[in-house]
């Protein structure tokens, strides 16, 4: 355990590790009630009215550096590009603004929405399944992920579309195949998920797995929340997976990446808070 900032604390679990399933885990645990908590999706180099959106890619490393962040993870998908610059794929929010949207798609088996990780003008964390116009300034809140009727509207500060979503209302359901992200096999895995108290999102956790299923990262989740904390993990949903899975943090006056990863991402979800005590 190494003690990141206040509020926030670095774990590793060896590959040997009760739910670990034969890969090294580590995450960022993050405790939402600390003053000075704060976190985001990082997005930088946005174009105005550049479709589709690009933006700088970064490791998690250069983003907590960019960003003055005491710890990173990956965000959501991304396409063409070089190491320096690549597109954004999916939706992404920044300054309460969609700058690359998100429709209802439309696949043989019907309609489907993916999972989106948002956080409040007030800093708390949610995930939805939602999508959003390039320009709006509020997304569509869905009721589920073959289910396109609105459940309102939602309007996140910054947000990040990825998925599947993992855990819902506190029930392990994975929403792989309704959100045609169906990718068996253990592989590297980039997810997170948060517990409640009083209704409210309390701690949250960012993990990068290296040799998981989704069943094995929600597996991951409950166990984790359950005995750090006595909670169920509430929800809980994946972000980029396989190369670009990465995680860093600062300890001290250096920021580590455990698993090097030299694959940039213009998308990053970035915690800051105040220094350790």
């Amino acid at each position: 355990m190494v003690p990141v900032a206040d509020g926030v604390t670095y774990r590793r679990f060896a590959a040997d590790a009760p739910a670990a399933c034969g890969g090294v885990v580590e995450l960022i645990d993050i405790d939402l009630s600390r003053p000075g908590v704060r976190v985001g999706v990082a997005a930088h180099g946005l174009r105005k009215g550049e479709a589709p959106a690009t933006g700088d890619a970064r490791t998690s490393a250069e983003w907590c550096a960019g960003t003055g962040a005491v710890a990173a993870v990956n965000g959501g998908y991304f396409g063409a590009g070089d190491d320096a610059r690549k597109e954004i794929v999916g939706l992404l929010v920044q300054r309460g603004r969609v700058v690359s949207g998100a429709s209802v798609r439309r696949g043989d088996r019907g309609p489907y929405v993916r999972s989106v990780f948002g956080v409040s003008p007030r800093g708390v964390p949610a995930i939805r399944w939602a999508t959003g116009s390039r320009g709006a300034g509020r997304l569509r809140a869905h009721r589920g992920p073959t289910d396109p009727a609105s459940a309102g509207a939602w309007t996140p500060a910054t947000a990040v579309g990825c998925g599947p979503r993992l855990i819902t209302g506190g029930k392990v359901k994975v929403a792989d195949r309704a959100e045609r992200l169906v990718s068996p096999g253990r592989v590297p895995r980039t997810f997170l998920g948060y517990s409640l108290s009083r209704g409210r999102p309390a701690h949250l956790a960012l993990v990068v797995g290296q040799r998981m299923e989704y069943a094995d990262a929600a597996a991951f989740l409950n166990a984790y929340f359950r005995k750090f904390h006595r909670a169920a993990c509430a929800e809980a949903m994946c972000v980029d997976g396989g190369a670009s899975s990465q995680l860093a943090y600062r300890d001290g006056g250096r920021i580590l990446m455990p698993v090097s990863c030299l694959v940039t991402t213009p998308t990053a979800i970035v915690v800051h808070a105040r220094p350790a005590r």
